[in-house]
């Protein structure tokens, strides 16, 4: 089953902290592709609301051939991510993080155990 995870937060809310520890804990290929259990995975860190030009059903499309794929949202447009992503085969789970409140290594970790429940 392929998986999706989405790491939610406001700006400044530790999105990408959380995503740099996630990268500290898998094997990373270059600076976007990791492996884990023989499985790829890809990373995209910069949010859809930050990088207003790509089209979030292309990049989907386009990363469809990864078992993993871990993004960054601040919420705008975590409706179309979801809808998206289910349409592209994938079961998706929302991080959500918050500055202070969020650890980024507890939350890398749960992201490690979304993907390996599947």
């Amino acid at each position: 089953m392929k998986t999706a995870a989405i790491v939610v937060g406001k700006a400044r809310s530790g999105k990408s902290t959380t995503i740099r520890e996630f990268k500290s804990v898998v094997k990373i290929d270059g600076d976007h592709a990791f492996n884990l259990h023989g499985r790829p995975g890809y990373i995209l860190s910069t949010s859809f609301e930050e990088v207003p030009r790509r089209n979030i059903e292309t990049t989907v499309k386009k990363l469809s051939k990864y078992y993993h794929l871990l993004f960054a949202c601040r919420g705008k447009k975590l409706s179309r991510l979801h809808e998206a992503l289910k349409k592209a085969g994938f079961t998706v789970k929302d991080i959500e993080v918050q500055w202070g409140v969020s650890t980024p290594r507890k939350k890398a970790m749960e992201i490690v155990g979304f993907f390996n429940s599947n």
